[in-house]
């Protein structure tokens, strides 16, 4: 009997445009002039150059040696350098989400997300979210919020706040204890195999795979193409109502 559904985000519930789920190109200049701008609105002294050099280029160093730590980058050293050089006293969240604004306000949910939560909700399943993100949940919490995705979701984990890092099933176990929910009562759903599946089966869940161009991973238990599909699997599967 399957109780509870848990999501990956990005590729699964909302599109990322990127794989990082990062602000790139122009998100990323429009941020970082947002950043520039409120760091000298406040009296900060700082430069272009020092955003790269303070912030950004040495927490990107450990951000690609993530998967040999197994854990997501910390930003709160690098935050608490630029603070400093440009003697402001300025809060993570608020730095980070000034940068972040641009890109994340363009991010939408999948034209059949909202609908599918809904009517898994109504079934009585549970359903929760286990995503590798890079930054604080909060600032993609803001998106699910927004695009009318969160109401239908009890527990969030995001690797950032919970520090595991898919393919470790820690965050699964955790959204399994936060929902009061076996493993052989659950699905996992998400979009890369090398992580999402992984993590899945590593956790003792059923997987189930959105088709998605990936690299490769572990054998799902079950392939959809659209998220839609999910429902008539459940149904299949069986499912509390």
């Amino acid at each position: 009997m399957i109780r509870a559904v848990l999501f990956d985000m990005g590729g699964v519930l909302i599109g990322l445009e990127n794989a990082r789920g990062l602000p790139e190109s122009r998100f990323d200049w429009r941020g970082r002039q947002a950043l520039l701008s409120l760091i000298r609105n406040r009296g900060g002294r700082v430069r272009e150059a020092d955003l790269d050099r303070l912030l950004f280029a040495p927490w990107r160093e450990e951000y690609d040696k993530r998967y040999e730590h197994g854990h997501e980058a910390d930003w709160k050293p690098h935050l608490t350098r630029l603070r400093r050089r440009a003697g402001i006293r300025l809060h993570d969240a608020t730095l980070l989400g000034t940068w972040f604004r641009p890109y994340g306000e363009m991010l939408t949910a999948f034209d059949d997300t909202v609908d599918t939560l809904r009517e898994l909700h109504r079934r009585g399943l549970r359903l929760g979210v286990v995503s590798n993100v890079p930054m604080p949940g909060a600032l993609y919490r803001k998106i699910l919020e927004r695009e009318g995705l969160a109401e239908w979701i009890e527990t969030f984990h995001f690797s950032y706040d919970d520090g595991h890092r898919k393919p470790s099933p820690a965050m699964i176990r955790y959204a399994l204890t936060a929902l009061d929910i076996t493993p052989e009562a659950a699905l996992m759903v998400g979009d890369r195999r090398e992580s999402d599946i992984a993590a899945g089966r590593a956790a003792g869940v059923t997987t189930v795979w959105l088709r998605r161009e990936d690299a490769g991973g572990p054998r799902p238990d079950h392939t959809i193409d659209e998220l839609s599909e999910l429902t008539a699997l459940v149904e299949r599967l069986g499912a509390t109502r």
